[in-house]
């Protein structure tokens, strides 16, 4: 009875140092956040495509902006496709070069959301995606080009998120005038990525390639929590 009477202490709010509720709070966000991403999984850059295994090649190039500077190798930012019709999310690993070749089947696919991590936690932003890119079934390899995604969040936005709040909770209340913003869009350099794609050892034949246009949205995206 003893124990029993201790352990329920332990789990009592009334009684819990502000270290506990702390420690409890931070628990709260890993587990969302888990039950968020949970259902996700890594989409891999096939090596030969040998590996499709009759399904279709989706590929393109990604490049990121941080406040208007060119983030080489795309640090900090994640992005997820998922198909129309399913619930899980996959996260593109992109090569070097930020171009990403998966294997995927017929469906209609959009880029659902980007993660930006930084210091002091991250922003999860949506993505409003107007039209998804097609894989048909006489498809065999369909290539969106580049699609450029920038973040920007000027110097009274940061200062707002780091002195006002604080993480995990960090911008929450913040007003939209002060969230950080990202905007993405689609730039059809058809030539370049071609001849990365076609000089690849993935021995990929210009005319099995299908180039797809891809419809974002003007407006600017703020990040959910």
């Amino acid at each position: 009875m003893k124990q029993n009477s201790s352990y329920f202490s332990f789990f009592n709010s009334k009684r819990r140092s502000p270290g506990t509720v702390l420690l409890s709070k931070i628990l709260v966000v890993l587990i969302l956040a888990t039950l968020l991403f949970g259902c996700g999984k890594t989409a891999y850059n096939i090596k030969s495509v040998r590996e499709l295994s009759g399904n279709k090649l989706l590929t393109g190039r990604f490049v990121f902006y941080n406040d208007d500077v060119h983030i080489e190798n795309g640090e900090g930012f994640t992005v997820f496709i998922k198909k129309r019709e399913d619930k899980t999310l996959r996260m593109f690993q992109p090569d070097e070069k930020g171009y990403v070749y998966i294997p995927v089947d017929e469906g209609q696919y959009y880029i659902s959301r980007i993660k930006y991590n930084k210091l002091n936690g991250h922003f999860l932003f949506p993505v409003h995606q107007s039209s998804g890119i097609n894989v048909g079934a006489s498809d065999r390899v369909v290539h969106f080009g580049t699609i450029r995604i920038s973040l920007q969040q000027n110097i009274t936005s940061r200062i707002a998120y780091v002195s006002t709040y604080g993480y995990p909770y960090a911008g929450k209340l913040m007003p939209s005038s002060l969230k950080p913003e990202l905007s993405i869009l689609q730039i059809p350099d058809w030539n370049i990525t071609h001849q990365y794609i076609l000089s690849s050892k993935l021995e990929i034949l210009p005319e099995s390639v299908r180039d797809e246009v891809v419809d974002f949205p003007e407006e600017v995206e703020t990040p959910f929590r």
